[in-house]
């Protein structure tokens, strides 16, 4: 007895000690914060519905001896309880027989006392009004007649505990969303998880009635650390296709806000983040080191960033149902950055799917498709406060390629409308070149560089002047900027929007073949912001708008970020923004680094060496870049 008892020890011992660690349940707890401004949008929405937020709560014609006005709500914290206050006027009497005797009438503020909870049957949060109190309209507490202080009661007190919130919506749609976000064979794991969802009892916070989601997670221990495996040429297609609906849905949560009155901190913050999350993109896939983790990594990043902004301004001019929607989004949101920290073997795994259904909450009841287009959108310019679009006039072609230099001619590339009539009546528009012309005087030859160099600097220096039109900066700056321009464009493409081959013109593109045109701008970064098709075939148009970048990361990081206390000098400056042109935002603070320890990268160093000749006015060495074409 005593031998198989060992046994059973030993072999419980050895089990412990040798099966793979256990999971480990974690309690996570999701904030769902009901701001001050939201509460008084509902109540506006469900209460105050007449112009002026007012309401009328009972009147003569009811049948009562009273007529009760209020109007503008304003709503404050006073934990545990919170404090609904508005304007209010009363009249009341007495019923005798079928008359109303002895009417008065008073005007002033009343401020309700009311406590939250939410109704465990129905899962909705609700408000019953536990004390009131009268003012006068300097704010001084008064008594009223008792026929008006009871009309009072009788009426406005219930009144006010109306308002219902539909706090069950936000956890109905965590059931079906959350799944969305892990893969498939993970998801019934994580339905298991969200048996377990359930809704606190609200809190009255400073800033916000907060309202935990509480939820048991399941974790599994980390495991041995795999080897990173080459991505086949399939599974980076997949996560490209991701990559663009997740850039899609952030751009429809910034667009969200046009209209807004954003200050200009929040516009350069969305900015920031837009080119900061599409610069880390294309590096990625630029470099070869995608990995599955980039959309997840950052979806969080940019919640981090943003979702202050969001909250704040997505809440004015809604009505109720859409209010609520925006609650669930922000709420689904902190709840995957909430699991996200829980660490990768949780294995959340952003999909257009889960992306789709996340963005329709903020659709105002339509449906969103997340299409990756490639338009420009001028609301969403001005919001961003890059001005209006920039004039589209010129050449601008569908096409990769023009046939420019044949006997005859076969194929006619599909020329956009705003080019048609040039190029259709060239004899009644004889001030103005044809597409094709407009073109071939932008591809250098061996007896016209002299020609073709003095062209191009013209449109640099206009390009230059017409952007620092938009934007006074003192005139050390304004003179470095001149000087930017025409480098940039030498560092970038050598001065060149296209190259021929043989009797081929193709416009210049990126080894990576994201950029374009004689300013490089990089298509993926900018969409949405300028023309496709203009960045391609309209030399102008190109320079243009890397002038236009250029003012901006001048303007918005490289002047704004910089310590006043211990000013950049100019050349650092300038560096600066080439770094920032050429990586995004992000460059700002790591160029800086590079710059205290002289550790340049090969592009910084080049980049410089081309505006150092530029200053010293040696522009005619960019002809060593052109060869026989």
């Amino acid at each position: 007895m005593k031998k198989f008892s060992s046994v059973c020890v030993g072999l419980i011992v050895m089990l412990v000690f040798t099966s793979p660690a256990l999971a480990a349940v974690q309690p996570v707890q999701v904030p769902m914060k009901l701001t001050y401004p939201f509460i008084r949008a509902m109540f506006v929405n469900q209460l105050f519905t007449l112009p002026g937020e007012r309401v009328i709560v009972v009147n003569e014609e009811s049948g009562e001896c009273a007529h009760i006005e209020l109007w503008k709500p304003e709503i404050q914290p006073a934990a545990p309880y919170i404090k609904l206050g508005c304007s209010i006027i009363v009249r009341a009497g007495l019923p005798v027989l079928d008359n109303c005797v002895g009417f008065g009438e008073w005007e002033g503020y009343i401020e309700v006392t009311q406590r939250l909870y939410v109704d465990k049957a129905s899962g909705k949060l609700r408000f019953e009004t536990v004390d009131s109190a009268l003012f006068n309209e300097s704010l001084q507490p008064v008594t009223v007649a008792s026929s008006l202080w009871n009309a009072v009661k009788q009426h406005v007190h219930p009144y006010l505990s109306k308002v219902i919130v539909n706090t069950a919506f936000p956890m109905d749609e965590m059931r079906v969303m959350m799944p969305l976000f892990f893969a498939p064979e993970d998801r019934p794991q994580i339905d298991a998880w969200l048996k377990t969802l359930k809704l606190g009892q609200p809190r009255v916070e400073s800033e916000a009635v907060t309202i935990d989601l509480h939820m048991n997670v399941e974790t599994n221990p980390p495991g041995e650390q795999m080897p990173a495996v080459e991505l086949s040429s399939e599974e980076i297609q997949e996560i490209v296709r991701i990559w663009e609906t997740w850039d899609s849905f952030l751009i429809l949560g910034v667009q969200r806000l046009i209209g807004e009155p954003l200050t200009d901190d929040e516009r350069r913050k969305l900015l920031e983040v837009i080119l900061d999350t599409r610069h880390g993109f294309v590096r990625a896939l630029s470099e070869n080191t995608l990995e599955r983790d980039l959309v997840r990594e950052q979806f969080v990043y940019t919640w981090q960033q943003l979702a202050e902004i969001l909250k704040t301004h997505l809440i004015n001019h809604a009505s109720s149902d859409t209010l609520l929607r925006y609650i669930t989004f922000f709420t689904a949101s902190d709840a995957l950055v909430a699991l996200d920290k829980l660490g990768p073997t949780l294995g959340i795994d952003i999909s257009r799917d889960g992306l789709v259904r996340l963005a329709n909450l903020l659709a105002d009841g339509g449906t969103v498709s997340l299409e990756y287009s490639p338009g420009v959108d001028p609301a969403l310019r001005n919001l961003l406060d890059l001005g209006p679009p920039l004039d589209e006039s010129g050449p601008a072609f569908n096409v990769p390629e023009l046939d420019l230099f044949p006997e005859e001619e076969n194929v006619v590339p599909e020329i956009q409308p705003q080019s048609l009539l040039r190029f259709l009546f060239p004899v009644v528009l004889a001030a103005e070149m044809t597409p094709y012309e407009d073109i071939r005087q932008w591809i250098p030859s061996g007896d016209t560089i002299d020609e073709y160099m003095n062209r191009v600097k013209r449109v640099l220096d206009q390009a230059a002047e017409e952007s620092l039109r938009r934007n006074q900066f003192d005139s050390a700056s304004a003179q470095m900027y001149r000087l930017l321009v025409p480098a940039t464009a030498w560092q970038e493409s050598c001065w060149r929007q296209f190259i021929r081959t043989g009797g081929k013109v193709k416009y210049l593109l990126s080894y990576n073949q994201t950029s374009v045109g004689i300013m490089q701008i990089n298509e993926r970064v900018w969409r949405g912001l300028y023309r496709q098709e203009s960045l391609r075939w309209n030399v102008l148009y190109n320079a243009r708008a890397g002038a236009e970048i250029l003012r901006y990361y001048l303007r918005d990081h490289a002047l704004k970020k910089m310590d006043r206390a211990h000013p950049l000098d100019m050349d650092t400056l300038c560096r600066a923004v080439y770094a920032m042109y050429n990586g995004g935002p992000g460059e700002f603070s790591r160029f800086l680094k590079r710059s205290t320890t002289n550790s340049f990268y090969k592009s910084d160093k080049l980049f410089w060496d081309k505006y150092i000749l530029v200053r010293q006015g040696q522009l005619h060495r960019v002809s060593a870049c052109f060869v026989a074409q």
